[in-house]
């Protein structure tokens, strides 16, 4: 990135951190003491780390407040099926480490895309997913909003599940 162009974001917020410290600051009383805006986003760290480590290493889910919405892990079992019209059907998730190397090794295989997938057989074919249930928030334009889970979160919880620290709900 060069110096003096602004970084183009691909979602843009209303609101941010800044604006939450402003708002605590003026709902406080005159008797009131603020803590520091430095305390302030130490607070929204730890809380925020507490929140991911109940999910991605204990998978306790979360309900935002307001009204907002629930974030839980879910399971679906995947598997591999032939259609109505004899295609093979695969949706398990593809090991792009495994595949990558393969494409290295053999450009054939990376000429016709072959991919290599997981099989999830420690979790018995089970693959786990992060979802955001807005079907219970209580605010419009739900279709809009989306959560994208970091990867430190991402990888906490994949290393529980391989440890088979946690479980989860199965997808209706």
């Amino acid at each position: 990135m060069q110096m003096g162009r602004e970084r183009k974001h691909r979602i843009m917020s209303d609101f941010g951190t800044n604006d939450y410290y402003k708002h605590y600051k003026d709902s406080l009383t005159k008797y009131q003491n603020p803590v520091s805006r430095k305390v302030y986003g130490e607070i929204l760290k730890e809380f925020n780390g507490f929140v991911r480590d109940g999910l991605s290493n204990k998978g306790i889910g979360y309900v935002f407040p307001h009204g907002l919405g629930r974030m839980e892990l879910r399971k679906s079992k995947q598997e591999v099926f032939i259609d109505d019209n004899g295609d093979v059907k695969n949706f398990l998730p593809v090991n792009w480490k495994e595949t990558r190397k393969l494409w290295n090794e053999n450009p054939a295989a990376k000429e016709k895309k072959v991919k290599i997938k997981y099989t999830n057989e420690h979790t018995g074919g089970y693959t786990f997913r992060i979802v955001y249930q807005r079907s219970r928030a209580n605010y419009k334009n739900k279709s809009v909003y989306k959560i994208r889970f970091n990867r430190e979160m991402k990888r906490n919880l994949s290393k529980s599940i391989f440890q088979g620290r946690i479980d989860a709900f199965l997808k209706r």
